[in-house]
């Protein structure tokens, strides 16, 4: 069974096992929930890119520790590529691609988030939309009869976060037809 709980909280105050965290390679200085992770783990994600050792290449893939400073053991930085470059095929695919590598990983509660802050709703709606179908279209390569799953998607936006149960229900009505899926507000 897959559960997905979307929450009103900060993102990196979400308990999970894993975190999901996008990484683009031309947003520097960092941003957004990166930019706060690489400032509790005083600044191991801007060494790693300073050192040539992480670049933020799209599907490029980091696992971090969270130091026990955030609620959760791990954290999985993925490359989205150019920020500018964003577009729905990638999109989907790059969240597709994420329940395979944290299936490989053998985690079944992580949570991830919407990404993008300061865009225009119109583009937070299609973003995030993008988001859950390719979460979803990730899981549908998975029986999620033979184990639990539980995906957790913080928003702290309170309209963007009726936006995004909005979009959730919707998406997964189509989906729980074929598959065991349980939204959870």
């Amino acid at each position: 069974m897959l559960k997905i709980k979307t929450l009103p909280d900060e993102f990196l105050k979400t308990e999970t096992d894993l975190i999901v965290v996008s990484l683009f390679k031309d947003v520097i200085p960092l941003k957004g929930d990166a930019g706060y992770i690489d400032w509790f783990l005083n600044g191991q994600i801007s060494n790693l890119i300073k050192k040539k050792k992480v670049f933020g290449n799209f599907k490029e893939t980091v696992l971090l520790s969270s130091l026990n400073k955030l609620p959760t053991e791990k954290i999985l930085l993925v490359g989205f590529g150019k920020a500018a470059n964003l577009n729905s095929p990638k999109l989907l695919y790059i969240f597709s691609s994420i329940i395979d590598i944290v299936q490989k990983m053998r985690v079944k509660n992580f949570g991830i988030s919407v990404c993008i802050k300061g865009v225009s709703d119109s583009e937070y709606n299609r973003i995030a939309r993008d988001m859950v179908e390719g979460i979803l279209k990730g899981f549908s390569k998975i029986q999620l009869s033979e184990s639990d799953w539980t995906v957790k998607i913080a928003e702290e936006d309170k309209r963007r976060f009726l936006m995004l149960n909005r979009l959730m229900r919707h998406s997964v009505e189509t989906f729980k037809e074929r598959h065991q899926i349980v939204l959870e507000e």
